[in-house]
């Protein structure tokens, strides 16, 4: 997470002298050829987006296309047909995933952050294809996950490969890899502030202005990209959300602490189904988790249409009003997409839960608004307004990453009229999880792959960690002998200005300084407690 716009006498020269990076990993290029790397990658990472965008949705039409027309051709049969198919199509996904990039498994959001915390690795071959592919054939054959994550981490691979191919200088590879991600995320929600807000608050955890511009410049380049393939709307079209009177928001924050309520349940679900699943591993191999999830997905398709895949369909269809639902059948799909979200990441198979999150989130909001319809009907002109804010307050209190969550869901949406609302609810769902004690997500997610796999679990070797310190934590204006890190943890460089700092143990730790810290190999849990004492979340 390295930073810095502080002088540094070797940043411009680096520029003109390609071997000096080798000499000083302190070494930063001109912030010209920083911003003209950004760009690059925002335009790569931004077409990678949008043909993953395309073929998905090519590959979930086909699934519908043949739903339909097995419903009407071959109803005696046809439940049979998705299940071999799917299946069959899930155990490809899952040897491949398996056998080539096991890191491509899931959502990827996890892996970058270890990524960038330096206790992860990422090559862009072979985890970009097996991501790319295994996410089409996995989420197409009914696997209820979203292209959003995998965005993420294949734009960071794009991000890994430039840097390879040009030469860049190890200090600026970190942000350049953040960049990468949020171009992703930036083309495929047509985002391009959540993408910034997402580098800052969720990879980087820092704001420089190196860091700001050059994640500003390949989230609006990947977003143009974007537009100029896919067309210029929001990822949901809302054409009726209207400003909400003062006295609705009471009830604003009575959704938000509902869809709190869901997100926590979410959380603790998806980290025990995955535990679980590692667990059966032992007895049915790894690799054929996603062929058996897709088996079962396609038979519940068969029944309930609206449940599999990433629920793009029923989160426009919720939004626009063109589905009406009592609430018996709204809670039976909310209970069935909670459950094929959880089996379906924990099956290992590559694809993310950004997109199951906020459909999550819309049937939360649609419980929410037909139960306070009942109570009060006046509240009916609001049943869209309410479901933009449960979906923002699912977000946040899983993912704990307010701003993200605020700008991602205005810009999702379009509903800038809502920005009041979507910050009540916003930090309605933040405050309410932390006071449950529930981990965000990624890092709970982060933390249980360190615990497994550690490095080598028991392994010698150390773990190197570079990270900022930030405003707030509990290292910031403290000698480094009361640091508080964890038993075994040593700082071996601290970083003020650009200037390497003798690390005594009477050295003053300021926000804005780096510091390196060896962890060692046998305590797999150390990294993250590391930076969460450097940023105070």
């Amino acid at each position: 997470m390295p930073s810095g716009d502080a002088p540094h006498a070797t940043h411009d020269l680096a520029a003109h002298d390609p071997t000096l990076a080798a000499r000083d990993p302190l070494a930063r290029s001109s912030r010209q050829l920083h911003l003209f790397r950004t760009a690059l990658i925002g335009l790569f990472a931004g077409l990678l987006a949008v043909g993953f965008k395309y073929a998905l949705s090519w590959s979930e039409e086909g699934r519908q296309m043949a739903l339909g027309y097995l419903h009407e051709h071959h109803a005696s049969f046809g439940w049979a047909v998705l299940p071999v198919v799917g299946g069959l199509l899930g155990l490809l996904v899952g040897f491949f995933t398996q056998r080539l990039a096991p890191e491509a498994a899931g959502s990827g959001i996890p892996h970058l952050k270890g990524v960038l915390m330096r206790v992860r690795t990422l090559q862009f071959w072979p985890l970009t294809p097996v991501k790319f592919v295994g996410g089409v054939l996995g989420i197409g054959a009914g696997l209820s996950l979203g292209r959003e994550g995998p965005t993420v981490q294949m734009g960071a691979a794009v991000a890994q490969l430039i840097s390879q191919l040009l030469k860049v200088p190890k200090a600026d590879v970190p942000q350049l890899l953040s960049a990468g991600a949020g171009a992703g995320l930036a083309a495929a929600f047509n985002a391009p502030l959540a993408g910034l807000v997402f580098i800052v608050e969720e990879l980087h955890r820092e704001l420089s202005s190196r860091t700001a511009i050059g994640g500003l410049v390949a989230c609006v380049v990947a977003t143009v990209v974007a537009h100029s393939l896919g067309g210029d709307l929001p990822t949901f079209e809302v054409h009726s959300a209207q400003s909400l009177p003062i006295n609705v928001l009471p009830w604003v924050c009575a959704v938000a602490v509902v869809s709190t309520l869901g997100a926590v349940l979410f959380n603790k679900g998806l980290l025990k189904t995955q535990a679980m699943a590692i667990r059966a591993g032992k007895v049915v191999p790894r690799w054929t988790h996603p062929g058996i999830v897709c088996a079962a997905i396609g038979l519940i398709a068969w029944w309930l249409e609206l449940a599999p895949g990433g629920g793009h369909h029923l989160a426009q269809g919720l939004l626009s009003g063109g589905m009406s639902f009592t609430i018996g059948p709204v809670l039976l799909l909310l209970g069935v997409k909670f459950a094929l979200t959880w089996l379906s990441f924990a099956s290992g198979a590559p694809g993310g839960i950004f997109a199951p999150m906020l459909v999550l989130g819309l049937l939360i909001g649609k419980v929410s608004s037909i139960a306070m319809t009942n109570i009060n009907p006046a509240l009916a002109q609001f049943d869209t307004e309410i479901l933009v804010l449960s979906m923002a307050a699912f977000f946040v209190a899983s993912v704990r990453a307010p701003l993200t969550g605020i700008v991602l869901i205005s810009e999702l949406t379009g509903g800038y009229a809502l920005l009041l609302p979507i910050c009540i609810a916003a930090g309605v769902g933040f405050v309410t999880a932390e006071a449950l004690r529930d981990h965000p997500i990624y890092e709970a997610l982060l933390e249980a792959d360190l615990r497994r796999k550690g490095q080598g679990a028991g392994s010698d070797e150390p773990v190197s960690i570079y990270i900022g310190i930030q405003n707030g934590s509990s290292l910031a204006d403290r000698p480094l002998r009361q640091a508080g890190l964890p038993k075994g943890c040593l700082v071996v460089g601290v970083e003020r200005a650009g200037k390497l700092l003798h690390p005594a143990a009477d050295l003053e730790l300021r926000p804005g300084d780096h510091i390196t810290v060896l962890c060692p190999g046998t305590m797999p849990d150390a990294p993250s407690k590391v930076v969460q004492l450097c940023t105070g979340i």
